[in-house]
């Protein structure tokens, strides 16, 4: 395990509004290579809204803050899954994509899932980078990409993986919430 890899939580319906507002944020070139097409914040709200918290696997990257700069969402539909990404402008090039890739291929794999897909633009360099440094065959037809990759069986590494990362970010996610409400009051007694 990569202990500079950025911390990736896994989100719940309580992140529902976070997420939004990642996704609301990302300007049109972003959203259009997201999500293939350009979307207005209406497409964006709907999408958001008919996510299964619970079937799917949804991860992020927060930053101090507590804003979630990074997403990943594994959408999966009986034996097929597919994977889509975003790292917001400015958390670009610190492992925040990769950590995401790998932490979504772990879910997957112990979830008995024998493959995942990645369908984006041909000019998404970033994205095709990303499926090619994971080992993923890209196939491009016009300005369209696919990807495929093959995954392992689960074994008790890939459990206990996704089993540490969950508590290193629920641990971080304690001490970044606590470490914003001293400041809070801190300001409150201490103008």
């Amino acid at each position: 395990m990569n202990t500079n890899a950025p911390l990736t939580l896994r989100l719940s319906e309580q992140d529902h509004y976070p997420l939004l507002s990642h996704f609301l944020a990302l300007d049109t070139d972003d959203r259009r290579l997201r999500f293939g097409a350009s979307v207005g914040d209406l497409v964006i709200r709907r999408y958001v809204a008919r996510l299964d918290f619970g079937h799917d696997g949804l991860f992020a990257v927060r930053d101090a803050e507590g804003r979630i700069v990074a997403a990943a969402h594994v959408a999966i539909s009986k034996d097929v899954a597919e994977l889509g990404l975003s790292v917001s402008n400015g958390h670009r090039s610190r492992g925040n994509g990769g950590a995401l890739f790998a932490r979504a291929v772990d879910f997957l794999r112990n979830r008995g899932m024998h493959e995942v897909h990645v369908h984006c633009l041909a000019e998404n360099a970033a994205m095709r980078h990303l499926a090619r440094r994971y080992g993923m065959r890209l196939s491009s037809q016009g300005s369209e990409s696919d990807g495929c990759l093959a995954l392992l069986p689960a074994t008790p590494e890939s459990h206990f993986r996704e089993w540490l990362h969950d508590q290193q970010a629920a641990a971080v996610e304690i001490v970044r919430r606590n470490a914003r409400l001293a400041r809070v009051l801190w300001r409150l007694y201490y103008p």
